[in-house]
C-alpha cells in the first residue's frame, strides 16, 4: 500500500514542458532511448477517491480489533479475579481447617503440661512425705524399749476412754488404766512418779462409778414385752351389800293369815324383781379393738424405756416404766399371778438409777503425750 501511495505521489508530480524550454533536436534517437518503456500517466481523480476508503476500512478493522482485544482482556481479567477470589476462599478454608488441629494440639499440649505439673507436684509431695517417714523411722529406731512401753501405755489409756465414754463400761476402762500403769511401772524410772500418780487418780475415779446393768435391764424389758399378750384383762365384778334373809315360811295358824299373806306377797314380788345395792365402783369394760390398742401402747412404752436406757436418759426411762405399770395395774387382772409378777418387775425396774460417767478427761493423758513426744516429762516451768 505504501508503494502504491508513493507511485501515486510520483505520478501527481508535474512534468516540465520540454518542447518549450529546450530546442528541437533533430538528431535521431539512440537505440537505448528507443528501447525505454513509455511513461504511463494514471488518472489523478481515480487515485484520490480510492485512498480514503482504504484508510477508513483499515481504521474500522483496527477499531474492531481493539474492541475485541479489550473485550477479551476484560473477560480474562474477570476470570482472573474469580480465580483470585476462589483461591482466597480456598486459602481461608485451608487455614481454618489447619487452625482446628492446631487448637486441638495446643489444648492437648496444655493438658499434658498441666498433667506434668500435677505429677511433679505429687512426686515432690511424695518425696517430702517419704523423707519425713524415713526421719520418723530413724527416730523410732534410735529409741530404747521404754519409748515403746510409753506408746503402749498411751494406747491403753486412749482405749480406756473409748470404753468409758462410748461403751459406758467403767469396769473395763478401769482394767485398761491398771494395765497402762503396769507399763509405766515396768520402765523403772523414778522421774515418772507424777505420771503414775495421775494414773492412780484416774483409776480411782473410774472405779468409783457404779456399774448399771444396761444389758440385763433391756433383757428384762424384752421378757415383759413378750409376755404382754398372755396377761389377762380384768372383768367387771360387782360387790353387793349383804341382804338380811327374811322369813318367808307360812305358818299353819289361821290367826296369822295377815302375816302369811304378807309373806306370800313378798315372795311373789321377789321372784319377779331383784333389787341389790352396789358398794364399790365398777371399771368399764374395754372393746376388743381398745384392748388391742391398750396392749400395743403398753408395749410401746416399754420399748421407749429400752431406748432411754441406751441413751442414758433417766427421766424418760422412769416415766415410760411408770406409765406402763399404771396401765397394767388399771386394766389387767390383778388376781392373776402373771400380772402380779409383771407389776413386781416394773416396781424393781422403776427404782433403777442410771449412772453416768462424771470424768471428762483423764489427767494422765497430757503427761503420756509429753512422755511419748519428748521422751521425758516436762517440768512446770517448761510447760
Amino acid at each position: 500500500m505504501e508503494n502504491k501511495h508513493t507511485d501515486a505521489s510520483t505520478v501527481e508530480l508535474p512534468q516540465a514542458d520540454t518542447t518549450s524550454a529546450q530546442p528541437v533536436n533533430d538528431t535521431p534517437p539512440t537505440p537505448e532511448a528507443s528501447l525505454a518503456p513509455p511513461v504511463v500517466n494514471e488518472d489523478p481523480v481515480k487515485q484520490e477517491s480510492s485512498a480514503p476508503w482504504g484508510i477508513i476500512f483499515i481504521l474500522f478493522l483496527l477499531l474492531i480489533f481493539a474492541f475485541v482485544t479489550a473485550a477479551g482482556g476484560y473477560y480474562f481479567y474477570q476470570q482472573l479475579e474469580d480465580q483470585k477470589s476462589q483461591s482466597a476462599a480456598l486459602v481461608q478454608k485451608l487455614q481454618a481447617d489447619i487452625a482446628k488441629p492446631n487448637q486441638r494440639i495446643d489444648a492437648i499440649v496444655q493438658q499434658q503440661n498441666q498433667f506434668k505439673a500435677n505429677i511433679e507436684t505429687a512426686l515432690s509431695t511424695a518425696k517430702t512425705e517419704q523423707t519425713q517417714l524415713q526421719e520418723r523411722v530413724s527416730i523410732l529406731a534410735q529409741r530404747n524399749p521404754n519409748h515403746w512401753r510409753a506408746e503402749e501405755a498411751k494406747y491403753l489409756v486412749r482405749l480406756a476412754g473409748q470404753k468409758l465414754w462410748l461403751e459406758k463400761d467403767p469396769s473395763t476402762a478401769t482394767s485398761l488404766l491398771k494395765a497402762a500403769d503396769d507399763r509405766i511401772k515396768s520402765m523403772r524410772d523414778t522421774s515418772l512418779m507424777p505420771l503414775r500418780k495421775a494414773l492412780a487418780k484416774d483409776i480411782a475415779a473410774t472405779a468409783s462409778i457404779k456399774t448399771t446393768d444396761i444389758t440385763g435391764t433391756v433383757l428384762t424389758l424384752d421378757t415383759l414385752i413378750t409376755g404382754l399378750d398372755t396377761l389377762p384383762l380384768n372383768r367387771a365384778e360387782t360387790h353387793f351389800s349383804a341382804v338380811e334373809p327374811q322369813d318367808t315360811q307360812v305358818s299353819e295358824s289361821l290367826d296369822d293369815w295377815q302375816a302369811n299373806l304378807t309373806k306370800s306377797w313378798k315372795a311373789l314380788i321377789d321372784d319377779f324383781v331383784v333389787v341389790r345395792k352396789r358398794t364399790t365402783d365398777t371399771a368399764p369394760l374395754l372393746e376388743p379393738d381398745q384392748q388391742w390398742y391398750l396392749v400395743e401402747n403398753t408395749r410401746n412404752k416399754l420399748l421407749q424405756a429400752q431406748l432411754a436406757l441406751y441413751r442414758q436418759d433417766q427421766v424418760n426411762y422412769r416415766n415410760s416404766v411408770k406409765l406402763a405399770r399404771k396401765w397394767i395395774y388399771q386394766y389387767f387382772d390383778l388376781k392373776d399371778p402373771l400380772v402380779s409378777d409383771a407389776l413386781a418387775t416394773l416396781d424393781a425396774l422403776e427404782t433403777l438409777k442410771i449412772q453416768t460417767a462424771s470424768i471428762d478427761r483423764f489427767d494422765s493423758s497430757n503427761l503420756l503425750n509429753q512422755l511419748v513426744t519428748y521422751g521425758n516429762l516436762m517440768t512446770e516451768e517448761a510447760q
